[in-house]
């Protein structure tokens, strides 16, 4: 991993992107209230980082997603990936933390609820419109924008880790790859990411940068605007490999122009050709009908809102509550805005 470095990340004032106005979080402890404290309802994902459930505080109807993580021994990155979550606070396209809590033997990020469900489940179900595609991929950038200019790369820009509100826009969410500290001209070292979306530098072993999250941005709009992978897309992950370091994306002859030059150019091999690192990709044919200024100040109208998910609301046990006995330090906080 690239150590911290600096001065931050430095722009021109043509590549000087959106700083959204800050809803501060002061972290402070707060002893009244524990993880005992919530009723968890249901399991809204797992993975290998511990799993994400719904959650609300005993005698309030108001509900929030809670990452569970194993402490272990990696205080480092959980502290990390604090850092990461109070500097996305001030982005509306990034899935916000409103506290962090520890016990004995897990961490727990108490982050927004995002009831409209992920992008991968509306892909799935859905043919997008290549207005949808539009507006979303412009929120994307909006958001990677942000990142890279605080000096964060994501490593994981997915389907699966991009949410719905129910007010129709999105929010990145799962920073816990992100890598922070970044300069522009940062390397960063180690394999991060989803097989299929990390860009051919990664795969290949080499030192990469904030690139890679443009590569897998074009492989999240291939998704959205035709359903399919721009690379082989069968089950041998040599075959996969192969295709993303060695050939040239392809994609159905309906696609729109401008859209699959968009991607063409997200794609490029070379990650200083790469559109998002060489040149201003909001200048793109692709977005003419974006206004930019109105869609950071998030007063552009999504093209839809989608339906409320159904809630289980099967309580689920979590029965450990001891106080930690080696805390992470200066991890325990609450923001004051957090029952919002």
């Amino acid at each position: 991993m690239a150590s911290v470095i600096s001065p931050p990340l430095t722009f021109s004032k043509q590549q000087c992107y959106m700083t959204c106005p800050s809803t501060a979080i002061t972290p402070r402890s707060d002893p009244q209230l524990s993880i005992s404290g919530f009723d968890f309802h249901q399991v809204l994902g797992a993975g290998g980082f511990g799993k994400v459930v719904l959650a609300s505080v005993r005698g309030r109807n108001t509900y929030k997603a809670i990452k569970i993580i194993i402490k272990g021994d990696n205080a480092e990155d959980l502290q990390r990936e604090r850092r990461i979550l109070l500097a996305a606070r001030d982005c509306p396209f990034l899935c916000h933390l409103y506290g962090a809590l520890q016990s004995q033997g897990h961490a727990y990020f108490i982050m927004e609820y995002l009831s409209g469900g992920s992008l991968k489940a509306l892909i799935e179900k859905n043919t997008l419109s290549t207005k949808i595609v539009r507006f979303y991929t412009a929120e994307l950038i909006c958001g990677i924008q942000f990142l890279h200019g605080h000096g964060i790369a994501h490593r994981d820009i997915k389907p699966a880790n991009i949410m719905l509100g129910t007010d129709g826009h999105i929010r990145i969410i799962d920073l816990g790859l992100a890598q922070d500290g970044l300069t522009a001209s940062s390397k960063i070292y180690g394999r991060a990411g989803t097989y299929r979306y990390m860009a051919p530098e990664v795969h290949l072993g080499k030192s990469y940068t904030v690139a890679v999250d443009w590569w897998s941005l074009g492989i999240v709009v291939s998704k959205m605007s035709s359903g399919r992978f721009p690379f082989y897309s069968g089950r041998q992950r040599k075959k996969v490999y192969e295709s993303i370091t060695t050939e040239q994306p392809t994609f159905p002859p309906w696609l729109h122009v401008n859209l699959k030059d968009l991607i063409k150019e997200l794609l490029q091999k070379d990650p200083e050709q790469r559109l998002g690192v060489s040149g201003n990709i909001r200048d793109h044919p692709f977005f003419e009908t974006i206004c930019w200024e109105e869609l950071e100040m998030r007063s552009a109208e999504p093209p839809f809102r989608p339906l409320h998910h159904d809630l289980k609301r099967s309580h689920l046990e979590w029965s450990e509550n001891e106080p930690a006995v080696h805390p992470v330090s200066d991890f325990s906080f609450l923001s004051p805005s957090w029952t919002q």
